[in-house]
């Protein structure tokens, strides 16, 4: 994982759920997936800027995956909690304590999104 890499998933993840909290048609997935953009975007913001510290380094240009329309809501909330865990495992290989425990904590926020899927 590189620091361009992190900025551009997050990102990515931040602009799809947005567009899925748009276009969904169910009132309880609208607020689901709200919820999440919302901690993704800060989540984002608060872990490049604690990359840049631990790494003394700025992000350059990065590329961000194209969002799909078609996409479902619970695959993408479901790749969020795998890219959670690989930048859990790239953390810890580097010894990023704090981006470790909120890589858990994004993880934890995708899960519950999850199940308040199943609501709506």
């Amino acid at each position: 994982m590189t620091l361009e890499g992190i900025a551009g998933k997050l990102t990515y993840f931040h602009e799809q759920l947005h567009l899925l909290h748009w276009t969904t048609t169910s009132y309880a997935e609208h607020q689901a997936l709200g919820g999440l953009y919302d901690y993704v975007h800060d989540f984002k913001d608060g872990v490049i800027e604690k990359l840049m510290g631990y790494t003394g380094k700025r992000p350059k240009a990065f590329k961000i995956e194209q969002c799909s329309d078609t996409a479902s809501a619970d695959a993408v909330v479901s790749s969020l909690m795998g890219f959670a865990s690989s930048l859990k495992s790239f953390a810890e290989s580097n010894g990023y304590h704090d981006i470790s425990n909120l890589a858990d904590a994004l993880s934890g926020e995708a899960a519950k999104t999850k199940y308040l899927l199943t609501l709506s």
